[in-house]
């Protein structure tokens, strides 16, 4: 990755630190250092549609369907059941938290996600690495009071859907349009950045 993607990924985590540290002293909540560390590259991460979205056997991006995580959790190896939790928990936190207008259009309510991501997290926190046991299973226990910080961070930002903000993302990422940068900006993200779909986080 060369020298301008490297400062466009350190601007954008710096702004998701940033922001998402102002939230938690405003909730009084505290996490630990290495979950507060998570979260802002998670959210880094999953601004790119090519890293949130699953992708289907043609290489289509769809929507995330928790069923379909949760099967390759079922019938995976032991390495590929841990990157399956962590997926679903990571999906429903940014979906009942970022993305939480998107339930609007669900089936299933925002209490069926904080089951299944928590779950998920807990899981994880048993049977994976025993340096990151203590993270996930703190992300499950707090996982709504965390949903709704993302959530009230969400409000601020103004990226309350993911597919039409990771779409125009997109766009200017190719376009570098002034245009696609000014409504971005009217979103609340004051200098737009680009994330490289190959980073490894």
């Amino acid at each position: 990755m060369d020298r301008d993607k490297l400062q466009s990924v350190s601007v954008a985590r710096d702004f998701f630190a940033k922001e998402l540290r102002t939230l938690l002293e405003k909730r009084q909540l505290t996490i630990q250092a290495d979950a507060f560390e998570y979260l802002v590259t998670m959210l880094t991460r999953f601004m790119e549609a090519e890293t949130f979205f699953a992708r289907t056997a043609n290489g289509k991006l769809e929507n995330n369907y928790l069923v379909k995580i949760y099967s390759d959790y079922l019938q995976g190896t032991p390495e590929v059941k841990k990157q399956a939790l962590k997926r679903l928990g990571d999906v429903c936190l940014m979906v009942t938290g970022f993305f939480a207008d998107s339930l609007n259009r669900k089936l299933v309510d925002v209490d069926y996600y904080f089951g299944m991501g928590g779950a998920a997290y807990w899981h994880l926190s048993q049977t994976g690495f025993a340096s990151t046991s203590p993270m996930f299973q703190e992300l499950s226990v707090k996982f709504k009071s965390v949903s709704s910080v993302l959530n009230e961070l969400s409000d601020r930002s103004g990226l309350h859907n993911n597919k039409d903000v990771l779409r125009l993302y997109e766009r200017w990422l190719h376009t570098g349009s002034s245009h696609l940068k000014q409504i971005l900006s009217e979103k609340g993200i004051q200098s737009p950045v680009f994330f490289d779909v190959k980073t490894k986080h």
